[in-house]
């Protein structure tokens, strides 16, 4: 099949080509979004050129000059890439040893039917060309000649900018003004029919010069005060000052507030104000009136006029290149602003219409309008040059120019709109347009074959399923990857543990806390700069020295620190992230790297005599022969520590105020279970218990590690509930303290008064007032420190009990991996605390979310569209209701059952793990726990302490609400624990939902066989 193409010969004819191609929908828009417009047939293309030329009848470009070439294509989605450069149509050089910027060029008619190019450089030299654009006999553009110069003048002061406008009292001709250092000169296009065949004469005559008082920066143009037929002058000086002049007569000047550095300046006529980008990166607008009425009539009271504010202001936070007003509508205007790294477009009343971020080092734009749709296009010039052409934020065309230019115009010749007009800072002056020519290369046919798009989505979601699974084993992105191959970390933790030096809060009377010794070890394959490397562990755990930084790495290098416990609480984790970051010798981004290591359990605990009875128990199935305690924990075996044959072990935990965590191996029973008086002192040992077992038995595929107790969510309850009250103080005891510190300096600024008062007076106590409320005040810091530091233990107990939930939720085997990520995502052990939002807001919002997407019984799409709010909570009753459902629904997978029935799929009734039953001896058997009691199992001996077993249930009856199904109250289901073993097992059947269980749980009476 073969296609056409159609080159743009300039941006008027671009756009028409735009327009015409919402009238043949043949037009492929993918490729004209490019800048080719591509056709399936001759006779359309044939079609599209006759309605081109007919929009264009009166140029004589699109007969001779546009390019439309058949050549062979590829049907089968092939494309042929075209050199987009920018035709070159007239050029010529501007002096020599010239320099110039931005605001030395215009384009302007001067009442004539065609522009003329008006150029002024630093030397002082005008120049006005008009380009003639004619084709030699061969059908190539002829260029410049010496003729479209018109005239050449050399003025005395340098030109800083020029421009055009009705600037002469009496007349509605355009006429030229030019800004000097000193001095800014309006000046007439006087045009003489010559009498010979050389032509007309044309003379730039001075109508009138206004002398400046400071040195000027630039200039603007404009109907100051909505008047009509007339143009006014505003010059900015290098300090500010703003010199209005109505034509031929000097009017007022003002100085802007605030001023630092001179910045672009514009005039917006809808608004009458003036818009400027100040130092600080704010733009900003006066009105003239305001400037009118507060300005000093001469120059030298200038600043004795009524202070002025801006009407609005924006910040943009960066520095303005260039700023522009084009008006697309008779109500309003855009406001363009070129900054460093994006494109700002803003209303006339300051608010922000959109912005571009752009990828390149942008050097001049010219933004303009198409009418009669009033499309706004943006032309952006990088340094690489290279031309963008934007309509707003969206790129439609893109040139290389063969000049680095400093300046863009848009202007129209004899027959030819649209044609760009670029100045380079050397003088070198262009005209071009845009265009295509096709490339040489011919791609060559491919074999079509008929797409099985059911095979296709097959391979598709395999593949998604393998790129998914690697990057969760790996878990390393191509950064990372990159990062590896420029430098090498390695870490090193030691188990040989050292005495710690350090300050500390541990309360362990008689035992020395212990030190753990990291070495990070880095090698770099090339040389690198700015290396920092930070270690992050988990309080109560700190580290001696965060951050280390190496300005320089060309060789290997090493980096010591010290983790030890620093304040008396459970430890949640050992592990230990080693995050280094750094930049590349070639610059740019900086890289990071994370590794992860794990502290040895030594750093947190040691060796004890194992405790018979304790308050909580945990209880872990597998599937494999019970191994020896010493093989799981070897570093507490020897030296008069753990026996090397012993099924049991105990240990101290430093932070655990003497609490000691038991482990115990099943004689006769594949089971392993943990005990201790403190829940949150099970975390650690329950993960790292769990954690040994997976690496003993490696090799066995099969190997399974469960749990199917049931979950301690009362004591989770109690934790945030306790956590809840310390925020709360905290907050109330901060506000007591802000509120005496504000006393104490009203106190202070009376007393002062009382002392600065040339009569004395008497202090009518305020001294002693002072003295109290500054003992009040040290009162209040004390408690504020008490506080913080309560909070902070209270941080990691509620840390603690929310990871041994979700392990023991991953234990049960009952959630898909994608539940239990969403699950600890949204319940995250991470617990960290704000002045106005804390780790309860978070945790509440994340969990109405997750019930209403991922865990929601029945998908209603307005319940997903309902917005979360972060209010700072009042109770967390609602927190522990959310708390309840989402553990109910993950444990009994009751949501997937309704998912797949919404489907139309059937599944079997997910059952409810029962625990595996140990063997009886000397004639007692494990309790049975009930299905619906899946809350807050806690052992304790047959007879409750304290107090009668009809009393504790009463009390719990009372106090603790029972959750059926995670929602409604159940009487029933709290008393389960207290039934006989054949209750039990004959009510488990009954209860189907979770339970908010009591703190007193089943009494276990199979201690024989541990």
């Amino acid at each position: 099949m073969e296609h056409l193409e159609v080159c743009c010969l300039s941006l008027e004819l671009f756009d028409i080509i735009c327009q015409l191609q919402k009238e043949f929908a043949w037009i492929h828009r993918s490729e004209t979004s490019a800048g080719i417009t591509m056709f399936d047939t001759e006779e359309k293309s044939s079609a599209f050129y006759r309605k081109v030329t007919c929009a264009y009848d009166e140029s004589f470009c699109l007969n001779q000059m546009i390019a439309y070439n058949n050549y062979a294509h590829v049907t089968a989605g092939a494309r042929t890439y075209y050199s987009r450069e920018a035709r070159d149509l007239w050029s010529t050089q501007c002096g020599e040893d010239e320099t110039f910027d931005q605001t030395c060029i215009i384009t302007a008619n001067f009442g004539d039917r065609y522009d003329k190019i008006v150029v002024g450089g630093h030397s002082g030299y005008v120049r006005v060309f008009q380009p003639s654009i004619e084709l030699s006999e061969d059908g190539t553009m002829n260029g410049h000649k010496p003729t479209d110069l018109l005239i050449e003048i050399h003025l005395p002061q340098p030109v800083l900018q020029i421009s055009v406008g009705r600037l002469v009292s009496g007349s509605q001709t355009e006429h030229l003004s030019v800004l000097h250092p000193r001095s800014v000169a309006v000046y007439s296009l006087v045009t003489r029919a010559g009498a010979a065949e050389h032509g007309d004469q044309i003379r730039l005559v001075l109508a009138y010069e206004h002398q400046l008082q400071r040195s000027a920066f630039c200039m603007v143009l404009g109907p100051f005060g909505g008047v009509n037929g007339r143009d006014f002058l505003c010059v900015q000086s290098l300090d500010g000052t703003l010199s209005f002049f109505e034509q031929e007569t000097f009017a007022f000047i003002r100085f802007l507030p605030g001023f630092l550095l001179p910045g672009p300046l514009v005039f917006l006529p809808h608004t009458d104000s003036f818009l400027t980008v100040t130092s600080s990166w704010h733009v900003e607008t006066y009105r003239y009136q305001v400037l009118a009425e507060a300005g000093g009539t001469n120059g030298e009271e200038f600043t004795s006029g009524r202070k002025i504010s801006a009407e609005w202001s924006h910040n943009i936070g960066e520095a303005a290149l260039d700023v522009a007003a084009v008006t697309c509508s008779t109500s309003s205007c855009d406001i363009l602003v070129l900054g460093e790294r994006n494109l700002f477009c803003l209303k006339d009343n300051g608010t922000l219409k959109f912005m571009k971020r752009l990828e390149y080092k942008p050097c001049c734009f010219h933004p303009y309008c198409i009418e009669p749709d009033g499309r706004l296009m943006v032309l952006v010039v990088t340094d690489t040059n290279t031309l963008l052409v934007y309509e707003r934020t969206r790129l439609h065309w893109s040139a290389q120019l063969v000049i680095t230019p400093v300046a863009v115009r848009r202007a129209t010749f004899e027959s030819m709109k649209g044609v760009l007009v670029l100045l380079s800072g050397k003088g070198e002056l262009q005209c071009c347009y845009l265009g295509t020519e096709p490339s040489l290369f011919m791609a060559p046919p491919l074999e079509v074959h008929a797409i099985d798009y059911e095979q296709a989505g097959k391979e598709l979601s395999e593949l998604q399923k393998v790129i998914k699974s690697y990057t969760k084993r790996n878990g390393v992105s191509l950064a990372s990857t990159a990062a590896e191959r420029e430098v090498r970390v390695t870490v090193s933790v030691s188990t040989q543990l050292e005495p710690c030096p350090f300050p500390h809060n541990v309360d362990q009377e008689g035992i020395e806390i212990p030190m753990c010794r990291i070495s990070v070890e880095l090698v770099p394959h090339s040389p690198l700069s700015k290396v920092q490397v930070s270690f992050l562990v988990h309080p109560p755990l700190t580290v001696s020295q965060v951050s280390h930084t190496i300005s320089s790495l060309c060789e290997r290098s090493y980096i010591v620190a010290y983790v030890y416990m620093e304040q008396s609480c459970d430890v949640p984790t050992l592990e230990v992230q080693v995050v280094t970051s750094y930049v590349a010798s070639g610059g740019g981004l900086p890289r990071v790297l994370n590794n992860v290591a794990q502290l040895p359990l030594k750093l947190v605990a040691s060796f004890a005599s194992p405790v018979k009875e304790a308050d909580f128990k945990v209880t872990l199935n597998t599937n494999q022969p019970v191994v020896s305690l010493s093989q799981l924990f070897p570093e507490f075996v020897g030296e008069g520590s753990m026996p090397g044959t012993s099924s049991a072990a105990g240990f101290l935990c430093y932070g655990g105020r003497g609490s000691v965590v038991t482990v115990l191996a099943a004689k006769s029973s594949q089971r392993y279970r943990l005990q201790c008086d403190s829940l949150p002192s099970l975390c650690i040992f329950t993960s790292q218990l769990v954690e040994r077992l997976n690496r003993h038995f490696a090799k066995h595929k099969d190997f399974v590690c469960s749990y199917s107790s049931s979950l301690p969510v009362h004591e989770l309850f109690s934790e945030i509930g306790t956590h809840f009250l310390f925020r709360e103080k905290a907050r109330n005891v901060q506000e007591e303290l802000h509120e005496r510190a504000t006393q104490f300096r009203v106190i202070q600024r009376r007393l002062l008064a009382k002392f600065k008062d040339k009569t004395p007076t008497p202090l009518t106590n305020l001294d002693m007032l002072l003295r109290d409320t500054y003992q009040h005040i040290l009162v209040s810091a004390d408690e504020v420190e008490e506080i913080q530091q309560a909070l902070s233990r209270s941080r990691c107990q509620l840390s603690c009990v929310i990871r041994l939930i979700l392990l023991m939720v991953k234990l049960m085997n009952t959630a898909t991996e994608e539940d239990y990520s969403n699950l600890q995502a949204a319940l995250t052990p991470t617990v960290y605390d704000t002045e106005e939002q804390g780790w309860e807001e978070v945790a509440d919002a994340a969990l109405s979310h997750l019930l209403r997407t991922s865990l929601a019984k029945d998908h209603n799409p307005s319940q997903r569209l309902a917005p979360i709010t972060l209010e700072p909570m009042k109770d967390i009753a609602r927190l522990k209701k959310h708390i309840s459902s989402a553990l109910d629904r993950i444990s009994k997978g009751s949501h997937r059952v309704e998912k797949e029935d919404n489907v139309g799929k059937t599944l079997k009734p997910v059952k409810s793990i029962s625990p595996i039953p140990e063997a009886v001896e000397g004639g007692h058997d494990d309790a049975v726990v009930p299905v619906g009691s899946w809350y807050g199992e806690r052992a304790v001996s047959a007879k409750p302490r304290g107090r009668s077993a009809v009393l504790l249930k009463a009390h719990l009856a009372a106090q603790t609400p029972v959750i059926s199904n995670g929602l409604s109250p159940d009487p029933e289901a709290d008393v389960s624990a207290f039934k006989t073993d054949q209750e039990c097992k004959e009510s488990s059947s009954s209860h189907v939902g979770l339970i908010e269980g009591p703190s007193a749980l089943l009494p276990s009476t199979d201690d024989d066989i541990w």
